[in-house]
């Protein structure tokens, strides 16, 4: 006799589960039993495979970086049989946990959220994981799903073009070797180009300075005049940490205050990983807690189209304004770092160390815009002069550049110019003159309130079943109508309305271009995203066979 298959195992599970479920039930263990045939559903739910696809010998898919995106997309593609090779174009894996090594780098997301579905991590150590345990954990999944060996590192995009004779992108690399595939899946990431201030007399300045997401490796700063330029969310987080480093004085220059709400941040204890460890699906609904917890604040901050939104939100803001005053002991320096714009509006940094580290003596913010750099440090509007042995750009990442990392030439132009000032692409994933080229992370699908992993599988899910169903009907190649994405546009613009984040009209930021456009976030909740890319309509798309 031989092996059972998947099918036989899940029937046997399912009537095992029944008879024990009506073992429980029928002698008073009304609680126990369904939570018992809750848990074997569960389980069931893992024993589902998806189908291998019957790939042509000669079909190649070619998947852009080895971050989140890649990682996910490599796994999902590993599950249907089909071949690819993911090019990354540093020495390593991780993407943004790879590159950014600044003190207290770690993320605001709930751990247990900003996680694979398919990988749930039980034993994460804390409620928000730091950028070392991310990484470890990125690297366990690529190893555990089979990514590794599809990798070829130190390989940085050049230039793709597409070839409307073979159906084919080539894919040439700076160090001029050339690759072809059927396929590009573009999961470069969306923060990933530094972005730096324009100041008169930056390159006089004698001291060290570099950005947060180019730390320098080895840097000490004990005893040192140390300056950070920026509020965002690598500031809020390096800050606290270099305070506690033996730093001579830090100083802070402030353009624009942040939101920095308390993050509640704390170690699970032992116990508790393992319940999530030996009951998989407690770590299930914690996540899913989570999950649900921040689609409700989307609706409580970012939206102000009704009266209700408005009263919670406003609540909300003035709980926030409290902590501030309770947490800054200076009257005058709690007014400097409290915004006068609503959360959401810029990226919302929570933090549990980050206000209060300015009540240390030897933690300065300076409020005055910075007017020139000198050779012994900068000097602000008011003339004064501030020396310092180092000054860090924590001046956030450049969003066109990320968004535009390589160029590419497809059925119109370069991809650069399709793009111009303000990238669009259907769901934030395809686009009307690139044919099989899926982006993971694209433009219009960052979010300032839920977990972008959830966004990326999304995204990945909705690529694979675009290329499953293109190597089924035998198509070469498939495109989404300029009308569609047209349409897409006008339905983007019209959500935009009412949000927080919807223009410059509160403040500038990251998320908006110089125009005022909003052509980074998703402007809806991620439960909306999920439905619109559950699977890939290919009458939305001209199929050429």
């Amino acid at each position: 006799m031989g092996e059972p298959s998947d099918h036989q195992d899940a029937i046997l599970s399912l009537f095992c589960s029944l008879t024990a479920f009506l073992l429980l039930v029928g002698n008073g263990w009304n609680i126990l039993g369904f939570l018992l045939f809750t848990c074997s559903l569960y389980f069931l739910n893992k024993l589902r495979k998806p189908a291998k696809v019957n790939v042509p010998d000669d079909f190649q898919v070619i998947i852009i970086g080895a971050g989140v995106s890649g990682i996910c997309m490599g796994k999902k593609l590993n599950d249907l049989g089909i071949r690819y090779t993911i090019l990354e174009k540093a020495p390593a894996l991780g993407g943004t946990w790879w590159e950014n090594t600044y003190p207290g780098a770690a993320c605001d997301v709930p751990s247990h959220l900003y996680s694979y579905s398919f990988y749930q991590n039980p034993n994460w150590s804390r409620a928000f994981s730091h950028q070392k345990e991310i990484l470890r954990y990125l690297q366990d999944t690529a190893s555990r799903f089979g990514v590794y060996p599809h990798i070829r590192f130190g390989q940085r995009i050049k230039l793709n073009t597409w070839d409307t004779s073979s159906n084919k992108w080539t894919v040439e690399t700076d160090g001029g070797e050339k690759f072809i595939g059927n396929v590009i899946v573009s999961g470069s990431g969306g923060l990933h180009v530094p972005k730096y201030p324009n100041f008169p007399g930056m390159k006089e300045f004698e001291g060290e300075a570099f950005h947060t997401a180019q730390w320098k490796a080895g840097y000490n700063p004990f005893d040192k005049k140390v300056a950070v330029i920026g509020t965002g969310a690598s500031a809020v987080q390096t800050v606290p940490n270099m305070s506690e480093m033996g730093v001579k004085s830090l100083t802070v220059f402030q353009r624009t205050p942040c939101w920095a709400p308390p993050r509640l941040d704390f170690k699970y204890p032992e116990w508790i990983k393992t319940v999530f460890a030996l009951i998989p699906f407690t770590n299930t609904v914690y996540r899913w807690f989570f999950f649900l917890r921040n689609e409700f604040r989307f609706r409580v901050i970012f939206t102000k189209s009704s009266w209700i939104t408005k009263k919670m939100s406003g609540g909300v803001h003035q709980l926030v304004r409290k902590y501030i005053k309770a947490t800054v002991k200076d009257p005058d320096l709690a007014k400097k770092l409290t915004p006068t714009f609503d959360m959401g509006c810029k990226r919302i940094t929570p933090s549990d160390t980050y206000l209060s580290a300015f009540n240390k003596e030897n933690v300065h913010l300076v409020t005055e815009a910075v007017e020139k750099f000198t050779k012994n440090g900068i000097q602000t509007a008011d003339g004064e002069a501030h020396e310092f042995d180092t000054i860090i750009y924590a001046t956030g990442f450049d969003l066109e550049m990320s968004a535009k990392p390589f160029e590419q030439i497809g059925l119109k132009g370069k991809i650069s110019e399709n793009y111009g000032d303000a990238p669009i692409a259907y769901l934030g994933i395809t686009h009307p003159h690139h044919p099989n080229f899926f982006l993971l992370l694209g433009p219009g699908t960052g979010l300032g309130h839920n977990s972008i992993i959830f966004m990326i599988e999304c995204q990945a899910n909705y690529a694979c079943d675009g290329i499953v169903k293109m190597i089924k009907s035998g198509a070469k190649s498939m495109v989404v109508k300029p009308e569609v994405l047209k349409n897409y546009d006008e339905f983007v613009q019209e959500n935009m309305k009412g949000k927080v984040f919807a223009d410059n009209t509160e403040c500038t930021g990251w998320y908006r271009n110089a125009r005022g456009v909003n052509w980074t976030l998703w402007p809806l909740d991620l439960v909306t995203y999920w439905w619109y890319t559950k699977s890939c309509n290919m009458t939305e798309y001209f199929v050429k066979h």
